[in-house]
This record gives C-alpha cells, sequence and structure tokens, in this order.
C-alpha cells in the first residue's frame, strides 16, 4: 500500500534516517518547517500520516488541529510523544498512527445563544448519565460565566490548574470524582487568557485518552475567529472546544425572543462545528411546534442536525433519547 508521509523536519538525526527509509522504499514525503506550512499541507493535500517531533515550534497550538485533519505521530521521549526516537521507523510509526486512533474518546460540547440559559444544567444531566455507561468527565469551559462547580459542590479552579500544567509541558487533569461522573471545574473568569489555545488543544486531546466521554460546558460568545492569534479572547474557549467536537449540543428556550438569539448566532457556530450537531428544545411546553419551527429553518445551517426537547421539570425520560443518540457508535468524525 502506497504511503504519503508529511515530516515535520527540526533537524533531528532520525528525521534523516526516516527520509532515508522512506526513499529506499519509494515512499512520497514532504517536509515542513513551521506550524503553518504543516496546517495547510495536511487541509491541501491529506496525507496519510504527519510525523513530527515534540520539540517542534509551536506545536501545543496546531497538534489538536492536525489531528482532526489526518493521523499524526509524535516523536520523542516526553509525555506528549506517540514515538521514542530510535524506534522512529515507517513500521513503528504506522503501528504508532493506529493505536492513537484508536484511543480517541468521544467529546459532546454544550452551548446555547446569548442571553438562553441551560447549558450547565443540561451537560450535568448529560454528563451523569453517560458516566452510568463509561468514564465520563464533565470540564468547564465557560470563562465568562462557570458554573460547574456551584453546581456539583466541586471547588473551582481545576482548568487554570490545568492550563498551568500544560505550559509547564507536563499536562495534567485535576479533576475530582463527584460519585461516577470526575469533574474539572472552571477557572475565575479573571484569568481567562490561561486558557489559551494552546493549552486547550493539549487539554482536550488528554482527555479524550483518559475517558470514553468528555462532556464540555462552554460560553455562549462566538467568534469564529476566536482562536486565531496568539492572545484569546472571551470566545476563544468556545470556538476551540466546538471546532474540537464530536458531538454539539446547542440548547434552546422555546419562545420566539430565543430563536431569533438562535438564529443570530448560528452562522457563526456553524462555521466552527464539524461534528455531529442536536438542537434541545429546554423547559418545552409545546414539542410538536417547537421542533417543528426549529427543524423547519435549521436545515438552511446545519441540514444533518437533529431536533430535541427537554420538558419542566426536567425529566430523565426526555434526556434518554439524547443521551442514546450521544453514546450510539459511529464512525470517525472529521474534525
Amino acid at each position: 500500500m502506497a504511503l504519503e508521509l508529511v515530516l515535520g523536519r527540526t533537524g533531528q538525526m532520525w528525521e534523516q534516517a526516516l527520509l532515508d527509509e522512506a526513499d529506499a522504499q519509494r515512499v512520497s514525503t514532504g517536509q515542513c518547517r513551521t506550524v503553518v506550512e504543516l496546517l495547510v499541507t495536511a487541509e491541501l493535500e491529506a496525507p496519510d500520516l504527519v510525523v513530527i517531533s515534540e520539540d517542534f515550534p509551536r506545536l501545543s497550538e496546531a497538534l489538536s488541529r492536525l489531528r482532526g485533519l489526518t493521523p499524526v505521530v509524535v516523536v520523542g521521549s516526553g509525555g506528549s510523544a506517540d514515538c521514542p526516537a530510535e524506534q522512529a521507523t515507517l513500521r513503528e510509526l504506522r503501528s504508532a498512527a493506529n493505536l492513537a486512533a484508536a484511543a480517541d474518546g468521544r467529546m459532546v460540547v454544550v452551548w446555547c445563544p446569548p442571553g438562553s440559559w441551560g447549558t450547565t444544567t443540561v451537560a450535568h444531566r448529560v454528563a451523569r448519565r453517560l458516566a452510568d455507561m463509561s468514564s465520563t468527565l464533565l470540564l468547564d469551559a465557560n470563562v465568562h460565566a462557570p458554573g460547574v462547580a456551584e453546581l456539583t459542590g466541586v471547588p473551582p479552579g481545576g482548568l487554570l490548574s490545568a492550563c498551568l500544567s500544560a505550559d509547564r509541558g507536563s499536562a495534567e487533569l485535576f479533576a475530582v470524582q463527584d460519585g461516577r461522573l470526575a469533574v474539572l471545574t472552571g477557572l475565575d473568569p479573571a484569568l481567562y487568557p490561561a486558557a489559551h489555545p494552546g493549552a486547550l488543544h493539549q487539554l482536550l486531546d488528554l482527555a479524550r485518552s483518559r475517558f470514553r466521554y468528555v462532556v464540555v460546558d462552554v460560553d455562549s460568545a462566538v467568534d469564529a475567529a476566536g482562536e486565531i492569534g496568539l492572545v484569546p479572547d472571551w470566545t476563544t474557549a468556545t470556538a476551540v472546544c466546538l471546532q474540537a467536537a464530536d458531538d454539539v449540543v446547542l440548547v434552546v428556550g422555546e419562545s420566539e425572543v430565543s430563536h431569533t438569539r438562535l438564529w443570530r448566532s448560528l452562522p457563526a457556530v456553524a462555521d466552527l462545528v464539524r461534528g455531529r450537531t442536536t438542537v434541545v428544545v429546554n423547559r418545552c411546553d409545546d414539542p410538536r411546534r417547537a421542533t417543528a419551527a426549529i427543524a423547519q429553518k435549521l436545515g438552511d445551517y446545519l441540514p444533518e442536525a437533529a431536533v430535541g426537547w427537554i420538558g419542566e421539570p426536567f425529566s430523565e425520560q426526555d434526556l434518554a433519547p439524547i443521551v442514546a443518540e450521544l453514546a450510539a457508535e459511529r464512525g470517525p468524525t472529521t474534525r
């Protein structure tokens, strides 16, 4: 089987040995020396495999996005490495890529339009139901108004500690067990720049590798360009999480005002979302009318999205089909 390989070149000795082996086996190879080159090449050329050294410049900022485009193997001896340098042969790199792809958990992001409510409650209930099935992490990435700590009683600050550990080069999840559910609480809104794309990508990758399901509560404000640039803004964490999600749950109210807010924000959300989407009408009194009104217009933005509803009071019976959809086995998502 022919292999198309792209190497992130940093001048390591193993890189030249790999190129020599690839040349001997007539494997098509390309070389990139910057993150921008890697991202553009991965998106436009869709190589079979990207191989990159763990000390590649700005790797932490691009690794999650690269893995969403194509299989990636990081070579080195650190915690983020998939393959040691002394084993960086074509055979071992193929093997490492297959193992890495099989280990990914599913990430569910819960979002609502600005001015709406209900994301934290829905995220918490969904996470608890998924935790009954398999290992699940509830992560509070709402850097504007974090609410998971108050809802669960777990002390705040988990996300800040996790982001700082990523910046130090040894990413760790400071999650606290709440029954069967693991919880990573949010950070003080004044410290939101700590949740920058580089740290978030590392934490999301780490969470996927350790949990079958990762449920993320995010802020309402969305900017499709929010993850671009070295200095994050209020919308950065939401943009990063929405783009990385396998499933997105959009929580909206039943009123016309709530629907207007949804249509106003949905274009920016649709530009970011690459996973499957479910719209949930929260505290719904008239399910047939509310879901039909949304479904009729939703196809203009997210043609494959599903529409569900939750009544008032919150019913486990209403939640069951939504959780079943999220838990259903599906093929890999192109993120």
